[in-house]
């Protein structure tokens, strides 16, 4: 995940990526812009970070190690976290 490899769950900053759409079942590939912008920390030592692509936006939780805690209208860690 872009987070991680650019360290924006533990660094501030903004990464923009051209990422590729993979459209099932025709399995057509088309260019999806996105951009990872770190908002602040987040209350358990992780971060919080934006991700855009096009008119989509969402703010995702992050662990301190990078892993997705909340993902609105998406998914939610459950549980402890392993390690």
């Amino acid at each position: 995940m872009p987070v991680l490899r650019h360290r924006l769950h533990r660094e501030p900053g903004e990464r923009e990526f051209l990422m590729a759409w993979v459209q099932v079942p025709e399995l057509t590939v088309r260019p999806s812009p996105q951009r990872y912008t770190r908002l602040g920390p987040a209350a358990d030592g992780g971060a919080l970070i934006r991700y855009t692509s096009g008119e989509f936006q969402r703010d995702i939780t992050v662990d301190r190690d990078g892993f997705v805690v909340d993902y609105p209208g998406l998914a939610r860690r459950i549980g402890p976290a392993h390690g």
